[in-house]
């Protein structure tokens, strides 16, 4: 299989075109990947293995060398790694404000810059977390623009 990217600077938004010989499983199986919905799959031990969507997500830490997720369902274990989760989350949509720590920008609900050299935000749900020194600025700009 080929992967190809073209750049087209009058596209309004992405667009995905599958050229194949004839429908196979693995056309079939990479058509049905791209139409479904990013999900993750979480981990609790009582529920076993819950499958979230991205909208359901808050956000995403860590905790005592744990990987944890804060989601409208509850708080789950997840089986990757931070930076791994980073890059497969909409960048669109989920910001990274420390080294342990990625939030869904749709769920902030506060920025408090009264503290000297940091942010606290208020995300759904009460949940108070703070962006880290190297990552106010960025956190600055994104809500500036």
């Amino acid at each position: 299989m080929k992967i190809e990217f073209r750049r087209d600077p009058s596209a309004q938004e992405p667009r995905v075109l599958v050229l194949a010989r004839e429908r196979t499983p693995e056309v079939e199986a990479l058509l049905r990947r791209l139409r479904a919905p990013a999900t993750l799959a979480a981990y609790d031990g009582e529920r076993g293995e819950v499958l979230l969507r991205e909208e359901e997500i808050l956000r995403v830490y860590t905790e005592k060398r744990r990987v944890l997720v804060d989601s409208s369902r509850g708080t789950f274990a997840l089986r990757a790694r931070l930076y791994e989760l980073e890059a497969r989350l909409d960048a669109e949509e989920f910001v990274r404000i420390s080294n342990s720590e990625i939030v869904r920008r749709g769920c902030i609900l506060h920025l408090d810059f009264s503290l000297t050299g940091t942010i606290r935000l208020t995300l759904e749900g009460g949940i108070e977390t703070y962006v880290s020194r190297r990552y106010v600025s960025r956190i600055r700009r994104m809500f500036e623009s």
